[in-house]
């Protein structure tokens, strides 16, 4: 039987409402473990204790390396976004452009002030983008360590 792939992007929101799910559900339940294995675990709980830290560790080291691999994406659409917008003041005609001559200077600040870097939609963006990277693998464990301790307490049940 060919297993189902769930989808793999999902919105910021969702990410944190299922986040907001998961992580509870998970503490609640290792918790739960703790206090009824007691003094004198057995090996399946020793296991996922275990566990934790390691796991926590690596999510924090991956959703750090996603997001400065996000940080350099966006400052390289960044540069070349303003490389794009000098290069189209210097390779365009003087009388096709819709920037002045520089030789009134207050009269060309406010084209050039359009230049001088990411509108605010793009930061939106980007910090959008930024907090996804962040939250992809913490939410990834978290979700999976939910669904894989929901059916182990189903199980014993």
């Amino acid at each position: 039987m060919r297993r189902l792939k769930r989808r793999s992007r999902t919105g910021l929101a969702t990410k944190v409402a299922e986040l907001a799910i998961a992580a509870p559900q998970v503490v609640a339940i290792r918790t739960a473990r703790m206090l009824a294995a007691g003094a004198n675990p057995d090996a399946r709980d020793r296991a996922e204790f275990s566990r934790m830290v390691p796991e926590k560790v690596s999510a924090l080291w991956e959703s750090m390396f996603a997001m400065s691999r996000q940080l350099a994406t966006t400052q390289q659409e960044y540069a070349r976004s303003a490389a794009m917008k000098w290069m189209r003041i210097w390779m365009t005609p003087w009388w096709l452009s819709a920037y002045r001559p520089l030789t009134q200077t207050a009269a060309s600040l406010p084209a050039l002030a359009a230049l001088a870097g990411p509108t605010r939609p793009q930061r939106q963006r980007a910090a959008v983008k930024l907090i996804e990277k962040a939250l992809g693998p913490v939410h990834k464990r978290a979700t999976a360590n939910s669904r894989r301790l929901t059916r182990i307490k189903k199980r014993r049940a």
